[in-house]
């Protein structure tokens, strides 16, 4: 790896850094594109949407229709090779859905922010739809190089469906 290589990624981790704590001290979440694996960044919906009958940025009952959930490790590392990991809270922490089978899977009382990992083979993309699957959100997959893109705070409240495939 050039020494140049290695000062860019390392001005991307501080920056994503400095972002990410600036959402958590403000309470906001600014916009910013799919970083690599070491750093995820921090993003907003676009769309003000939730789903009914639930409270507005809370994922303790977060659940995936057919899906169970284990605790996540908290890095990321955690997501099984082939897979799309939703995480129930920020950077990759709380509850961890693994998504392998390519279908569209429904999500319910996802109403606040969670994070995404896209452990999956390479190029395939993650898409994250709303009640009426209209595309919000494309998370690509690892690219030739092996790196690995998810998202370290994501509003899943407008989500309702996400494709793995």
């Amino acid at each position: 790896m050039s020494l140049r290589t290695t000062l860019v990624r390392a001005l991307r981790t501080v920056l994503t850094a400095a972002l990410v704590s600036l959402a958590l001290v403000t309470g906001t979440v600014g916009t910013a594109s799919a970083q690599t694996a070491t750093v995820p960044s921090a993003r907003a919906a676009t769309v003000p949407s939730a789903q009914p009958a639930a409270i507005q940025g809370d994922n303790s009952q977060a659940s995936v229709d057919g899906v169970n959930g284990v605790p996540a490790s908290g890095n990321g590392g955690d997501c099984p090779y082939l897979r799309v990991c939703l995480y129930t809270g920020a950077n990759m922490t709380g509850t961890r859905f693994d998504l392998y089978v390519c279908r569209d899977y429904r999500l319910v009382q996802w109403n606040g922010i969670g994070s995404v990992w896209n452990n999956q083979s390479f190029g395939a993309a993650a898409v994250f739809m709303n009640r009426e699957f209209t595309v919000l959100t494309t998370l690509k997959g690892p690219d030739a190089n092996g790196t690995i893109f998810g998202f370290g705070a994501y509003d899943f409240s407008p989500i309702w469906y996400v494709r793995n495939c």
